[in-house]
């Protein structure tokens, strides 16, 4: 098990910290949590391929949490992803 913490400060920008955003790696699944503003640029540091995420959480519905994944899901599609991913809310 793996765990890259991506971003995980609060809903307001910083120059130093990004929102909220995990990868969870578990028997060569990975597996993205919240995808916050700035969460590509975080996967590019980390080198986590894009291509590698098959499943994405959003823990709820605040800006900090989701911001980013309209953004991730276009990058798929720009870099001719054709795998299947997994989303999933959830719920309280």
């Amino acid at each position: 098990m793996k765990l890259n913490i991506l971003g995980c400060y609060s809903a307001t920008p910083r120059a130093f910290t990004n929102p909220t955003a995990q990868v969870l790696e578990i028997n060569n699944h990975v597996f993205l949590i919240d995808c916050g503003e700035g969460t590509q640029v975080q996967l590019r540091k980390h080198k986590i391929k894009f291509n590698r995420i098959k499943h994405i959480f959003i823990s709820h519905l605040h800006g900090d949490h989701c911001f980013g994944l309209a953004g991730l899901i276009s990058t798929f599609r720009l870099l001719g992803r054709e795998a299947d991913y997994t989303f999933m809310h959830l719920k309280a």
